[in-house]
């Protein structure tokens, strides 16, 4: 009878929230809010509560199924690669040796980490932020800083920014946490457009079809304009109560957006027809109304499903209608990697798995920190990305570690320090070599 009472109040909540919160301030919605809301109360929203028990079983076991062959990028204009956030298996020359090495880019004054934060490379220029609010354009090729850029200037020079970036063509647009959304010209650094939304943006950027997709602390969601900046759509979700430190984060498929609030609820929006597909709520009963604990990772879509992990469980679900395929009870922030045959994750205490994509099935889990003749986690630091490189699990690791791990067997191939300073971006794969940005924003290039 209660689970019955908390559905009937989620229900209540959610049409009255809404009722209220769709503004027609971008004529988004002229004439359509009437059918809008109607259409809300129709969708059904489903309470997933999973089991307590979280899996850290080691599973012995190889894999015989061969991965895709690795492609070749030729460059990252934002985080997650692309719109799906779907990095494949991608070639690497496997030297493992470190090419390059600038001097500093610029000086991380807030001695901050910002491991969740990948470089941007287009051509052979690679562009960073730092928490002072600087943008950097650093030529690979030169070996030299093009331009650095202060949208703030003295503003805020005793406060952190954290900035968001996403190239598209010749522009840059910034997000950050002061609730400026901009466009930065990369030729002239001349600012195209810029606008003050007063909350901080904590969501990763996508932009497809001439639209910007970015949601604030308080969950809710712009659509915006590239070509000007001015707003098409404010979605406000069901609002938190508690500041937290999660970051949202956003996957496209085409017309349908993905994204997870810092309450747990997970919705599919079709952006193209005003649509709210479907939406779960993914907190277990023992998480209601602790947001402070809830986090999640990156949302991967591939093939009409979508992955991710959060604080309850991993899930691969039916992006079209939102069942749910398969769960397991394993937890961690970082971005899962999602193959045709499987699903690899890992967790910043190191633990490893390989998953059937299709079953859920595990073929493999193993904690690298907890065998005798491995490298520990208090000399290696947490986990902080995992990619495939060639055929191999790349792990990088908050001490400057690279773990380049056996994805048949799930077995430690080699490991090397890789960084003194350890990592201040996680690091991408781009034209056949590793980038990264370490902790004195320096540029490390491995061939």
């Amino acid at each position: 009878m209660n689970k019955i009472l908390k559905f009937s109040l989620f229900i209540s909540i959610f049409t009255l929230l809404f009722g209220c919160s769709f503004q027609n301030s971008g004529g988004f919605f002229e004439n359509k809010l009437e059918e809008f809301e109607k259409e809300i109360q129709r969708k059904n929203s489903k309470v997933v509560f999973a089991p307590l028990k979280k899996f850290n079983k080691e599973v012995s076991g190889v894999t015989l199924k061969n991965l895709d062959n690795p492609i070749r990028t030729k460059k990252w204009t934002e985080n997650g690669l692309n719109i799906n956030n779907n990095i494949p298996n991608i070639f690497y020359k496997n030297n493992k040796n470190i090419f390059f090495k600038s001097k500093k880019i610029g000086k991380n004054k807030f001695k901050l980490s910002n491991t969740f934060s990948e470089p941007l490379i287009q051509q052979d220029k690679i562009f960073v932020s730092d928490f002072s609010g600087n943008i950097y354009n650093y030529s690979i090729t030169e070996k030299r800083l093009i331009w650095k850029f202060n949208f703030y200037k003295n503003r805020y020079k005793n406060f952190p920014i954290e900035t968001k970036l996403k190239l598209s063509k010749n522009n840059l647009v910034i997000s950050d946490n002061l609730g400026y959304l901009y466009c930065l010209n990369i030729d002239t650094t001349k600012i195209k457009w810029a606008k003050n939304y007063g909350i901080a943006f904590n969501s990763n950027l996508k932009i497809y079809d001439g639209k910007i997709f970015s949601l604030n602390q308080d969950n809710k969601l712009y659509i915006t304009n590239e070509a000007d900046g001015n707003q098409i759509l404010g979605l406000e979700t069901f609002p938190t109560f508690l500041k937290t430190t999660y970051k949202t984060n956003i996957s496209l498929d085409g017309n349908n957006i993905f994204f997870i609030t810092s309450n747990g609820e997970l919705y599919s929006i079709n952006h193209s027809l005003n649509n709210i597909n479907w939406l779960s709520n993914i907190i277990s009963k023992n998480n209601v109304g602790s947001t402070e604990l809830f986090y999640s990772s990156p949302i991967v879509s591939k093939n009409g499903k979508i992955f991710f992990s959060s604080s309850v469980s991993t899930y691969s679900i039916n992006s079209t209608n939102g069942s749910i395929i398969w769960e397991l009870p394993f937890s961690t922030n970082l971005r899962p990697i999602v193959t045709d045959q499987f699903v690899f994750l890992a967790s910043k205490d190191g633990f490893f798995v390989n998953i059937d994509n299709q079953t859920g099935k595990v073929n493999w889990s193993r904690n690298l920190f907890n065998e005798k003749s491995k490298p520990k986690k208090k000399k290696v630091g947490e986990i902080i990305s995992i990619l495939l490189a060639s055929d191999q699990i790349l792990a990088t690791t908050s001490n400057g570690y690279f773990l380049f791990i056996d994805y048949k067997s799930g077995k430690l191939i080699n490991y090397a320090k890789a960084s003194k300073s350890g990592f201040y971006s996680s690091p991408v794969i781009v034209n056949n070599m590793i980038h990264a940005i370490d902790n004195k924003l320096r540029l490390l290039i491995f061939n």
